[in-house]
């Protein structure tokens, strides 16, 4: 603390991206950049910052909320009134019934029925949710036509409904209200739990009350005390406090209960105790992290903290940009920062940099290191193709991006990944929403990866074209005479070959293939003998011809279901 200001600076991820989310709380303007990683302010930053902390949360996430999916429905509304409902048709019935449907869910949710007791209106939006059912549709567009009349007349006693129902929400109370509760169950409780509004045993209906008096009046309340006789210090700022009931205990997969778990520390007493003031930057960390759809991802820049707050604003605002229902790549926010970059000095700002990542209720960290960042930069072209791409194994749906990014930060070559997609294209075709070129782009970014980690001998595109060249030239022969069902059979032993490295068995498999032919082996295949990943890519290539063809021909693109 200095001139009675408040200072704050950069430590581990966590504590890191607590700052941020504080400073995007409260907005920059209104902390001093003192040093490189040092910010100040005045106490008088927290005068309402209760409703500042929910205020960020719905106004940033706005779109994702159910109460926004709720009131976004008012234009539709106003439209079809306007023509008279001259456009709507058996489509619009459709989703008329899906969005009753949604709209029914969610207004009588346990967090929607809380919220309504804080709302200071007449309206029982729970009687409505009863009196709002679907419309029966027709059969078909035709049979619609025909019954038009009656079903408009149908629907627009639902709209009576509904506008009630978005009045109720849009108003100022109820963006308030179930806006930060949508906020609370989708964004803040990724990042903490247990304690304040999200405490299941709160006696405080008032979830901005409760924030205020569990957080922001005893940080207050401790800036204003005398600490002259306080005995222990802070884990985090080394401030002196009185004493050790604060912990972190709060933050998911970090703290524990150190009145059960005292075993987790040394010598049974526990010492990782914190300062009001440094709890309350803590539950900022939800405003630190970018949070879509149950997934996060923090960039911890240690070295500045204004470029560490660009920089996560930045990747914010193209996930964010993205937010249209669809499950997009978190990774492509971040690769796109890199690729934007005009010139080689701001382009590998990032290099040696941690990325948190929050997935499947955990985080997970790697490091951007600058050979990395080279492998996604001179790859923009094959990775911006594979951003839709998926396949669907185990009836799990499978992001090729995502997974080729995944393994560049983890230094992963992509063997096991390419092997699961040409597998997958074999078994089930269908459950595969990609091609003969997409595959080739995976081979190509692979080569590039194996070239960094060392092992690679031949030039990156022409081993990868030249193979698979000689395997859709070997599938035109097997079709010429009339032999392709015999590709698939080929294709499996092919794959567990190079799933085992088995050259021996690869090339007795090959050469029976030419000889069935009568044709000459090619010599990209003999020349790749011995030489361990350039054998692997050449196969993997090789095979990608025998089962598409010309950059598949056979199988269009096809986009995958939630794209």
């Amino acid at each position: 603390m200095k001139s009675d200001k408040i200072r704050l600076t950069l430590g581990d991820w966590q504590w890191n991206a607590s700052v941020i989310g504080f400073i995007n709380i409260v907005g920059e303007e209104n902390v001093c950049h003192i040093e490189a990683d040092t910010v100040e302010f005045w106490p008088e930053a927290l005068d309402g910052f209760e409703n500042k902390y929910f205020a960020y949360f719905i106004n940033t996430y706005e779109k994702t909320l159910s109460w926004y999916k709720i009131v976004n429905f008012q234009d539709r509304l106003n439209t079809y009134e306007e023509n008279n409902f001259e456009e709507f048709d058996l489509k619009a019935l459709e989703f008329l019934n899906v969005y009753i449907k949604d709209v029914k869910r969610y207004i009588k949710s346990n967090s929607y029925k809380a919220a309504y007791e804080l709302i200071d209106s007449e309206v029982e939006l729970l009687s409505f949710e009863k009196q709002l059912i679907t419309i029966k549709e027709p059969k078909n567009q035709q049979r619609f036509d025909v019954d038009k009349s009656e079903i408009v007349n149908e629907v627009k006693r639902r709209f009576l409904l509904l506008q009630q129902i978005i009045n109720y929400c849009a108003s100022s109370e109820g963006r308030r209200y179930i806006g930060a509760k949508n906020a609370i169950y989708n964004i803040i409780n990724n990042a903490w739990n247990g304690v304040s509004f999200l405490n299941s045993q709160t006696k405080e209906k008032n979830i901005y009350s409760d924030y205020k008096s569990y957080f922001v009046d005893t940080a207050t309340g401790y800036l204003q005390s005398e600490k002259g006789k306080y005995k222990y210090n802070c884990f985090v700022c080394d401030a002196p406090i009185k004493d050790m009931s604060n912990d972190l205990s709060f933050l998911n997969a970090t703290g524990f209960d150190v009145a059960r778990k005292s075993s987790h520390v040394w010598n049974f007493q526990n010492d990782i105790t914190i300062c009001p003031l440094c709890k309350l930057i803590y539950s900022c960390l939800p405003a630190g992290i970018i949070y879509t759809y149950n997934r996060g991802i923090y960039i911890n820049q240690t070295i500045k903290l204004k470029d560490a707050v660009r920089i996560n604003n930045k990747i914010k605002s193209r996930i964010l940009r993205s937010q249209d229902g669809s499950m997009r790549p978190i990774y492509h926010a971040l690769v796109s920062v890199l690729h934007e970059q005009e010139n080689d000095s701001a382009k590998y700002e990032l290099a040696d940099v941690q990325v948190v990542r929050y997935e499947n209720e955990s985080y997970r960290f790697n490091i951007l290191a600058k050979p990395m960042l080279q492998i996604i930069v001179n790859s923009k072209k094959e990775l911006d193709s594979l951003i839709r791409v998926n396949f669907i194994e185990n009836g799990r749906n499978i992001n090729v991006y995502d997974e080729v990014i995944g393994r560049i930060f983890n230094n992963q070559n992509l063997f096991t990944l390419i092997h699961k997609m040409l597998y997958g294209k074999l078994s089930d075709a269908s459950k595969c929403y990609f091609n003969g070129s997409h595959v080739r782009n995976v081979l190509i970014i692979n080569q590039l990866i194996c070239s960094r980690l060392g092992g690679m001998k031949m030039d990156n595109t022409y081993l990868v074209k030249k193979s698979r060249e000689a395997g859709e030239s070997l599938r035109n022969k097997y079709f010429n005479k009339d032999s392709n069902h015999k590709l698939a059979g080929i294709c499996y032993r092919l794959l567990n070959a190079l799933k085992t490295t088995n050259e021996n068995m690869f090339m007795d498999v090959t050469l029976n293939c030419y000889l069935y032919v009568n044709s000459q082996v090619p010599k990209v295949i003999t020349d790749a003998l011995g030489r361990g990943k350039d054998f692997s890519t050449m196969g993997y290539a090789f095979v990608s011809g025998l089962i598409d063809g010309q950059d598949g021909s056979g199988n269009k693109e096809k986009k995958a279901e939630g794209e």
